[in-house]
């Protein structure tokens, strides 16, 4: 591979010697030509993430820098390199570019891939044109066609600015935490795009990522997951640290299984931000839109056992062929919030109107977060399609996509919420737990503890199961769950309430017992209604010798004011 290190300007280096650590480099002569790459590696992806399609491009021996292999880019490609997201450090980024004459070409880097641009280099007829901080283009150079340019671009992050090099001469240096065409956004390398619209057909070789001072460890969650199995009689305590070196940001919450017996009862609702339409929005030019509403878990959980069974959405203009589908989408990232898993769908022909959509197949909640929402095909021109309402707007909670990247949609003049509701019907399930605090930060190195509270009151005789979701921006470990059993019991004169906590369950050796007042005697039974173990005590806990059973058993355990009976597996 040929590569050129070029001295750093004063910004990056002042009389000192750094260590650099190539993150990652190809120069394409690993691949076979005439396949694409995304087929190829899993280093570079497309846009959407799919491989062998429009958007991947080609292995091309048309062109090299050196050897005989570069990644070719024509109408169409969209090719990513994604840097990490590096909030700390210095990195650069270097690779020969080849722009044949009458052809054009692009690439961008982004703070946030689909949704925040750094910069971008536009090419057409010699003439390169930089749309960084300001009006696009920022400035426009010269650029040598039917010519292998060597780009090199330095990032300090530490002091937010960037240096653009082309062949050896600076083209300019700005704040790099701007946004493209001017204000402030995320100090952050999020990834490269090579992009290849209408008469595009370049060339890339030599790619090489490098790391010149090494950023700090980002948020690394350190936590065990143990399973917690309560009578409810006490709080529990659960705690996680950060091993990293940048500040952890995180969300907590409890999701519920189907309890056997109990109910919370019959209580229809609407789970939704807005309030009565105000206007409509549309885009200039066609395009397939996809917008949805975030129900975090504060708002789904008044709800918890009951099923979203159809969704109401209110239509401004006829989108194309009068057509729209709705879905109901499962959470994705922490970090990037987004939906791609279908929980339903249900296609429509809708009305310029308030339209209900009932879904073929309902969706429960159980107290997680979900996306409710549409896609449709927006004509452009005078159509305005997406409905809104006055505001003022909720933070987190309106979403739209025109690609495979959601961002936070916040109207024309920021004050409109998605008119996209959710209609809410069912027998909901007690919400057992609590978890606090709901969200918070941990320094670096610090720790966090929650505390998990238990609400028995007005719950049935039964065992209750869920988990405990602790969701952090931790790249590797965005979501952590921790399974929860309440084991709960109400006495004989319905006035005591008497807690009960069994484990485990599946049953290996012992099983164990332990209760807020003395037990009196346990009972073993076999599938067969046949007593295997029956045990005479007075004491509180008790651990039950399992080990010459094996299959499925009920237990009966009497207390001084109580009985409660248990469903075991023994392995």
């Amino acid at each position: 591979m040929k590569k050129i290190y070029l001295l750093f300007i004063g910004l990056f280096v002042s009389g000192m010697i750094l260590s650099q650590t190539i993150i990652f480099e190809d120069d394409f002569e690993s691949y076979t030509a005439g396949t694409s790459v995304g087929s190829q590696t899993t280093d570079w992806t497309t846009w959407s993430g799919g491989t062998g399609g429009a958007e991947d491009a080609m292995v091309s021996i048309a062109q090299a820098n050196g050897g005989v292999n570069s990644m070719n880019v024509i109408a169409n490609n969209d090719m990513i390199y994604n840097f990490g997201n590096k909030t700390s450090g210095i990195y650069q980024v270097e690779f020969y570019y080849y722009v044949p004459t009458g052809a054009e070409a692009y690439f961008n880097i982004e703070h946030i891939f689909g949704s925040e641009w750094a910069f971008s280099c536009e090419f057409a007829a010699g003439t390169m044109g930089l749309n960084s901080d300001g009006g696009a283009p920022t400035l426009t150079v010269a650029y040598p066609q039917d010519t292998w340019m060597y780009f090199v671009i330095d990032v300090d992050l530490g002091s937010d600015e960037i240096v653009l090099t082309l062949d050896g001469t600076e083209v300019s240096t700005w704040v790099f935490s701007t946004i493209e065409g001017g204000g402030s956004g995320l100090n952050q390398l999020g990834c490269i795009n090579f992009y290849g619209p209408a008469n595009n057909n370049y060339f890339i070789d030599d790619f090489v990522y490098t790391e010149i001072v090494s950023g700090l460890i980002p948020p690394t969650i350190d936590i065990t997951v143990v399973p917690i199995v309560t009578d409810g009689s006490a709080s529990e305590t659960i705690s996680f640290g950060n091993t990293g070196e940048e500040v952890m940001g995180f969300r907590s919450y409890g999701i519920y299984n189907e309890p056997v017996l109990t109910i919370k009862g019959e209580k229809d609702g609407i789970l939704n931000i807005d309030g009565t339409y105000a206007s409509a929005i549309g885009w200039a030019s066609q395009l397939t839109v996809k917008a949805a509403v975030r129900f975090m878990p504060d708002l789904t959980s008044p709800f918890v056992g009951q099923e979203i069974v159809s969704v109401d959405i209110y239509i401004g203009d006829q989108p194309l062929n009068d057509t729209i589908t709705v879905y109901v989408w499962e959470k994705d990232g922490f970090i990037v919030p987004g939906a791609s898993t279908i929980l339903a769908q249900k296609g429509f022909i809708c009305d310029t109107a308030w339209n209900n959509i009932v879904l073929d197949v309902p969706v429960l909640l159980t107290g997680e977060e979900v996306w409710v929402g549409f896609e449709f095909t927006d004509p452009g021109s005078l159509s305005y399609c997406l409905a809104e309402d006055g505001g003022p707007v909720i933070p987190d909670a309106n979403y739209v996509s025109t690609g495979p990247v959601w961002t936070e949609y916040s109207s024309i003049g920021g004050t409109g919420n998605l008119n996209i509701r959710a209609n809410v019907v069912g027998i909901g399930w007690p919400e057992w737990m609590s978890v606090t605090p709901a969200s918070g930060t941990v320094v670096a190195s610090g720790t966090q503890d929650l505390t998990l509270d238990f609400i028995t009151t007005g719950l049935l005789t039964g065992q209750y199961t869920g988990d405990v979701v602790i969701g952090c921006n931790d790249a590797l470990q965005e979501w952590t769950e921790i399974p929860v059993t309440l084991d709960y019991i109400v006495g004989i004169d319905n006035v005591t309430n008497i807690g009960i906590m069994t484990y485990p369950n599946p049953v290996r050796d012992e099983f164990n017992i332990i209760a807020h007042e003395n037990i009196t005697s346990v009972e073993v039974y076999n599938a067969s209604g046949q007593i295997v173990i029956s045990d005479i005590m007075n004491s509180m806990n008790a651990s039950i010798d399992m080990n010459e059973l094996k299959g499925f058993y009920i237990v009966k355990i009497n207390t001084e004011n109580s009985q409660i009976i248990k469903k075991i597996i023994v392995e």
